[in-house]
């Protein structure tokens, strides 16, 4: 009977546990990261009663204990996010968090944002851990280079900013466990100019010339007089005349058409009109005027010549100089007369422009910005000239090239102009269809314009000339068992005995890997069903109603007892 109000309460006590883990549950239906608990108890030890029957059939229960909770590690839902640094894990593993204490922690919450100092943290101010690429460096800049990132002189005071350079990176190895670090992305990183090593043309130096549209201007009044025989013909007709059945009626007005043919079969057609006496006369006929003032035009004509022609070609594209400014290589090729039978001949010229602005010599300070971008007033200067010859084949692919490497302002540059044998570059031959193309290497300054996350977890900086580079690898951690890591908070957990150390997955050539995709502007939800937590609550709250009506009861059979009469 003892018994029995023992086992009510412990009934109680372990529906209120029961109830305090899912209140927590449904209390965190919407927090990020979360993973659900579910509540474990076992049975207390039994009473045994003497007997010859086996310990289970004669024991008597004393009960239920409360003994921990089981952490769900199925996946939540990814749900959308506007931040770049909202991150979710596609599959199993932690993202490691610094906490200000220095020790480190695990979380499946992946909202994190830039703070002050361009570091990388959660809502709790914990740092976020990634393999760093350790390519930005401080950069001593020129000023024409800091005025862009915001430094400029007004009034003579400086206004500052820190500025940061980057060496390029495809991809940051995720390495070995421990070396990770606080990931620092600083506001203003520059990206160093690369200057143009290699310049690629492709062409037809097409040997032919078309005119069209050829106009002669001749002065008339240039031409000498010429005296016209003005006497007067006397046109005699002699002849058979022949009789003819016809029936002719003339009158007075009628035309008579007299057409005059010689032998060559030239002919002169003359009218004149009947009078009323039925005779007509012809005493004069013009045969052509024409007003020599007036001038005349040629409407199509050929020109026929057999000189060769010294003909040019042009061509220019825009380069890198070492500063990182454009300039621009021009080429010039000129045919070379006379040719030969076999092959052709051209001479090439290289030029390298700088072009550079120039202002006005005034000191006075500028009231409202230092740094001034202009187009107008520009200068160039000749920075590198080399010539060389060009030699084609009859069939038009390039036979010989003697062009040398040019300076570009300190750097090297080599001319591609095909390869010999060849028609990939310079061709020369008008049966050949070929557009103008070109190409170069070399990279313009740049300025950061972002941030973005990879799948892969490489946090990559993107630029204003089009370039990007990988400053970074967030790190994802693995555990032997994540049910036994211990929870700091709703969210945070720590290592423990149970759950072993972290450790990162490896290769077959030992190479660390994620073993998960990350998802930028992505957040994990809470993989709490409210659903079933509500159902869970009213089977816990019959429970509990059951526990306490076994303590009611018992507490009437004690007073029905006590109350009986010897």
């Amino acid at each position: 009977m003892n018994s029995s109000f023992y086992n009510g309460v412990s009934g109680v006590k372990t529906s209120q546990f029961y109830m305090d883990v899912i209140g927590n549950n449904i209390s965190n239906v919407n927090t990020n990261g979360y993973k659900g608990s579910s509540a474990e108890v076992s049975s207390l030890f039994s009473s045994i009663l003497i007997g010859t029957y086996n310990s289970y059939s004669n024991g008597v229960g004393m009960g239920a204990q409360s003994l921990t909770t089981a952490l769900d590690m199925s996946q939540g839902i990814l749900q959308d996010a506007d931040n770049t640094f909202d991150l979710a894990l596609g599959s199993e593993g932690w993202f490691g968090v610094q906490g200000a204490d220095g020790n480190t922690y695990y979380t499946r919450a992946g909202s994190f944002s830039l703070d002050a100092n361009g570091n990388l943290v959660d809502g709790n101010g914990n740092y976020l851990l990634a393999t760093l690429g350790n390519n930005i460096t401080p950069a001593n800049l020129d000023a024409d280079t800091l005025a862009q990132f915001g430094q400029y002189y007004n009034n003579g005071t400086v206004t500052s900013v820190t500025p940061y350079s980057i060496t390029a990176l495809n991809n940051v190895a995720l390495g070995t466990i421990g070396t990770q670090g606080i990931v620092n992305l600083p506001n203003h990183l520059y990206y160093h100019p690369v200057a143009t090593t290699i310049a690629s043309y492709g062409a037809n130096l097409d040997p032919t010339i078309n005119v069209d549209n050829v106009t002669l201007n001749l002065d008339t009044t240039d031409y000498p007089t010429q005296t016209l025989d003005t006497t007067a013909k006397t046109l005699s007709l002699s002849g058979t005349t022949a009789n003819t059945t016809a029936a002719l009626n003339p009158k007075k007005g009628d035309i008579v058409n007299v057409v005059l043919q010689d032998a060559s079969g030239n002919k002169l057609s003359l009218t004149a009109e009947l009078d009323e006496n039925l005779a007509w006369n012809i005493n004069s006929h013009d045969v052509s005027t024409y007003d020599l003032s007036s001038g005349f035009t040629v409407t199509s004509a050929t020109l026929q010549t057999e000189q060769e022609v010294a003909t040019q070609k042009h061509f220019s594209m825009t380069i890198i100089g070492p500063d990182g400014d454009k300039d621009t290589l021009d080429m010039t090729f000129t045919k070379v007369v006379p040719q030969t039978s076999t092959e052709t001949t051209w001479n090439a010229t290289a030029n390298i422009y700088s072009f550079y602005e120039t202002y006005d010599a005034s000191k006075t300070y500028d009231t409202t910005q230092y740094y001034v971008d202009k187009t107008a007033n520009k200068v160039y200067e000749i920075i590198d000239t080399q010539t060389g010859v060009l030699t084609f084949n009859a069939d038009g692919s390039l036979a010989s090239n003697t062009m040398p490497t040019l300076n570009n302002g300190g750097t090297a540059l080599s001319l591609n102009l095909g390869s010999v044998g060849g028609y990939d570059g310079m061709v020369s031959n008008a049966n050949i269809s070929k557009s103008n193309t070109s190409s170069s290497n070399g990279t313009l300054e740049g300025f950061l314009t972002g941030y973005a996350v990879d799948t892969n977890g490489n946090i990559v900086a993107s630029f204003s000339n089009g370039k990007s580079s990988s400053v970074a690898k967030i790190a994802v951690y693995h555990f032997q068992n994540d049910q036994g890591l211990t929870a700091q908070s709703s969210t945070l957990f720590s290592e423990s005995a149970n759950s072993g150390k972290a450790f990162f997955y490896t290769d077959d050539n030992g190479e660390s890997f994620l073993g998960t995709k990350i998802y930028s502007k992505k957040l994990e939800g809470s993989n709490v069903s409210l659903a079933t937590a509500l159902t869970e609550l009213i089977v816990v709250q019959k429970a509990f109603g059951a526990s306490a009506k076994s303590i009611t009861t018992s507490d009437e059979l004690l007073k029905n007892a006590i109350n009986m009469k010897a």
